[in-house]
């Protein structure tokens, strides 16, 4: 039955509805796009500079990054789709992608329990759902490692995307804080947040301290894209030079 249905459904590339590669959520181009840990070095995964040379490191409250894809080409359209065109199931791919690159990094191990940023309520209705927590979901089906939404967004704010570095922050600053009944599976506990797409790492910073606050013992951001526009390409030439 099961070949069956991949022969009238074949799976698709998580990132472009190509045909993938076998056993892989993407295909040989969108492979392309992806953040491979081989090639970053020891570099920050937000503004991939040197960890000797990283201004992040300065005022980050999360203790490690990892990001699956550049936001470009192709991705960019997806996550488009994913956000503003009602195809939640665009999700399922990229998380299986979110969890290779996390194995790649040897995060998995260290984590207790997965969580997503949230959203506001009338965002999440206008919407019909919230894309950061259908990858917590699938990501937490993947690698086995449960997952809860833990916090809730006070109030709503003007969208991230709309406002300069500076202002990012913030536009965050109190804007999240627990659920009340949740403060248990925090305190102690290492803890995955999970976003579609990193800028400047201003919201998973601001989560990362509220965690914190309450008790979590460490805290891991992962995003399926980040729009460092350095690739590892990039890297590697200045390597070179």
């Amino acid at each position: 039955m099961k070949k069956v249905i991949e022969q009238l459904f074949p799976p698709r590339c998580c990132s472009c509805d190509d045909i993938p590669e076998k056993d892989s959520p993407t295909c040989l181009k969108c492979k392309e796009l992806l953040l491979h840990p081989a090639n970053e070095l020891s570099r920050c995964g937000i503004c991939f500079m040197s960890n000797e040379k990283c201004i992040c490191s300065k005022r980050q409250y999360y203790d490690k990054f990892c990001a699956s894809f550049i936001y470009e080409g192709s991705v960019t359209k997806t996550i488009f789709k994913l956000k503003f065109r009602s195809r939640p199931d665009i999700a399922k791919g990229f998380a299986r992608q979110m969890m290779l690159s996390l194995k790649e990094r040897d995060m998995l191990s260290d984590i207790d329990i997965i969580t997503f940023i949230p959203m506001s309520s009338f965002a999440k209705f206008t919407r019909g759902y919230n894309q950061s927590q259908l990858l917590a979901k699938y990501l937490s089906q993947y690698s086995g490692i449960p997952y809860d939404g833990l916090l809730m967004k006070l109030h709503r704010t003007k969208a991230q995307h709309t406002l300069n570095n500076i202002s990012r922050s913030g536009n965050l600053l109190g804007l999240f804080e627990p659920i009340k009944d949740k403060t248990e599976l925090i305190r102690g506990k290492t803890v995955l947040v999970v976003d579609d797409v990193s800028t400047t790492g201003a919201t998973f910073n601001e989560i990362a301290k509220t965690l914190l606050i309450f008790g979590a013992s460490s805290v891991y951001a992962a995003s399926c894209t980040t729009t460092q526009k350095k690739s590892q390409k990039n890297i590697e030439h200045k390597k070179i030079l």
